[in-house]
């Protein structure tokens, strides 16, 4: 708990916010969003497992029945005689042919079946529909040198162009010998599935199936637009016959998916089919994000909240602190604009009738002080008016010396202090009014030493600084003598006009690029942009009324006078923010006074 009494209210309530909220928040919503995904990661796998089974058990029972139905045929005693019957003539051959009807009762029998055919190396007999003898545009073929090596069935996928439309499609084939014992001879039977059997059994799932044969390429897909180079890699991982689950990527794009493998009957060919959801990671992804966009808003709804009652809350803490501090240093006059009814305003109205007793207490006090000043401006008016014509300076220097020594002799050091700060100001433009320049050190101590006089008068009203980099030494460098007082009179009586406490006039020195660059803000009630447009228009030639904007305008004209065109005044304001003067003069180095 002391970590939180030694930073501030605001800083606490911050602080819990993160722990208590923040933290918990992030948290809790990050591992519900990581399961969500991990749930719906699963949901789709599965589905896409449960349909590469669909698809498996379609594969297997097809291809059985394929090879089933090719040893019907292999079988067939009446296919076998015809084959190795040896014709006089081609017409005898096409008769026997016509009279055997086997693969037509196979064709109309099975829809799974698109074509039957039988390749013989019988020249006997003619080509017809189904059977055909060897043609040497067949024994280029690469299923010939395949079906002449291998005694056991084989599938291959072959490239069919239509004649009539253009379109190619890619058909699923089963080569198997046909032996003729009578001839020491085979025939060649070849089946060939049906695209459109296998299309109208494996596309009812919203997955996406692809099938290849071996390492041969693909020959269906459910969606001939989908991306899948990459895909045969996945099928090694398989082992046989094993199942590859999990995120598949094609073509940089990552989708869910199951890869199975399948060995068909009695043959050495592998099977694979691949059933993938290309919806899975969008969807994944967009409900991925609608949560983050909820626990983002949630979070950043309370910490709007925090930001706001903390701000509020703090703001009241500093408000009653300051008033406090104020009454502490002798200064009644603290807001009247705190409102509420809970404990901390009770604090603040406890606090107004103390300072209301003291005021009442002091009243007497202030007053008599108030006399005795009356008394003191009037006898200093009298001798300003004394002074007003050439007076000896030495007369007036003793004379104001004089009556600071018997201020302090009478224990009123606040007048012997204004006496001695008009004593060195007097001096100042006395000694300054036949020079040319003199040093920024001695200027900038002027201009202290007006402000100083002027916070006698406005107290609280005129606070002031002096802001300088610590390696500029000023007394190094000269300036115009009387040339900052009209700004700062400017900003006191003008900016200041209407600040009843904390004022600030702040005068701000830097170096840069041989230039000396002299800023004066005041924190005052500023100028709109149409003011601001007349006033930086006044200081580039003299305004019609001379009683407003001449001072301004004389300084300028006696910084460009003396050290060029480059060189002059800048003015920047805005309503209620204060206005910043800034001066640019050449760093030029003193050498004394003439």
């Amino acid at each position: 708990m002391d970590i939180f009494t030694k930073v501030r209210v605001q800083k606490q309530l911050y602080l819990f916010f993160f722990i208590a909220i923040f933290i918990p928040v992030t948290t809790v919503g990050g591992y519900l969003i990581c399961h969500t995904r991990a749930q719906l990661f699963d949901h789709y796998s599965k589905q896409t497992y449960s349909d590469n089974l669909r698809i498996k058990s379609l594969i297997l029972d097809l291809t059985g029945n394929i090879y089933n139905k090719s040893q019907t045929l292999v079988s067939d005693q009446n296919l076998i005689k015809l084959l190795s019957t040896q014709y006089s003539t081609p017409d005898e051959s096409r008769t026997a042919i016509h009279a055997y009807n086997g693969i037509e009762t196979l064709l109309s029998g099975d829809a799974s079946l698109r074509s039957i055919d039988v390749y013989t190396w019988n020249p006997t007999i003619a080509d017809s529909t189904h059977i055909h003898p060897f043609t040497d545009t067949n024994q280029k073929q690469p299923w010939f040198k395949r079906a002449c090596s291998s005694v056991t069935p084989f599938w291959t996928e072959e490239l069919e162009k239509s004649k009539r439309y253009g379109t190619e499609t890619q058909n699923l084939c089963l080569y198997t010998r046909i032996f003729l014992p009578k001839n020491h001879s085979y025939a060649i039977l070849k089946l060939t599935v049906s695209s459109n059997h296998i299309r109208n059994r494996i596309e009812n799932s919203s997955m996406h199936t692809v099938i290849w044969l071996n390492n041969e390429g693909i020959f269906y897909t459910s969606d001939k637009q989908a991306k899948t180079a990459g895909l045969e890699g996945y099928g090694y991982d398989t082992g046989g016959t094993g199942t590859y689950s999990g995120n598949i990527k094609l073509d940089n794009e990552i989708v869910i998916g199951t890869i199975s493998s399948l060995s068909a009957f009695y043959c050495e060919d592998n099977f694979y089919m691949a059933s993938l959801s290309y919806e899975g990671y969008p969807y994944l992804n967009r409900i991925t994000g609608i949560y983050i966009v909820i626990l983002s808003m949630v979070l950043i709804i309370t910490s709007v909240f925090i930001c706001v009652f903390s701000h509020y809350f703090s703001l009241r803490i500093v408000t009653l602190r300051e008033s406090m501090h104020k009454a502490s240093q002798g200064d009644y006059e603290i807001t009247d604009s705190f409102h509420g009814t809970d404990e901390i305003s009770d604090v603040f109205f406890d606090l107004k009738l103390m300072i209301h007793e003291i005021l009442k207490k002091e009243t007497s006090f202030y007053q008599a002080q108030l006399k005795t000043q009356d008394l003191i401006n009037k006898q200093q008016q009298m001798e300003f008016k004394m002074l007003s014509s050439q007076i000896n300076p030495h007369f007036l220097y003793n004379t104001l010396e004089t009556i600071r020594m018997r201020s302090l002799k009478a224990g009123n050091t606040e007048v012997a202090n204004g006496i001695k700060l008009l004593g060195k100001s007097m001096r100042y433009v006395l000694e300054n009014t036949t020079t040319s320049v003199t040093s920024l050190a001695g200027e900038l101590d002027y201009i202290e030493t007006y402000l100083g006089i002027q916070k006698l008068r406005f107290h609280d009203r005129v606070n002031y600084f002096l802001k300088k980099h610590h390696e500029l030494n000023l007394q190094d460098y000269q300036i115009i003598p009387l040339l900052l007082q009209p700004i700062v009179e400017n900003a006191l009586l003008h900016g200041l006009e209407d600040v009843e406490q904390n004022g600030k006039i702040i005068v701000k020195i830097c170096l840069r690029e041989e230039k000396l660059r002299i800023q004066i803000f005041d924190n005052g009630c500023g100028m709109t942009a149409k003011e601001l447009e007349q006033i930086n228009l006044g200081i580039g030639q003299p305004p019609c009324d001379s009683s407003h904007g001449i001072g301004l305008y004389n300084i300028n004209q006696r910084i460009q006078l003396y050290y060029g065109s480059e060189f002059g005044l800048d003015i920047k304001s805005k309503k209620s923010m204060g206005t910043l003067v800034t001066m640019v003069i050449p760093a030029q180095k003193y050498m004394g006074g003439t």
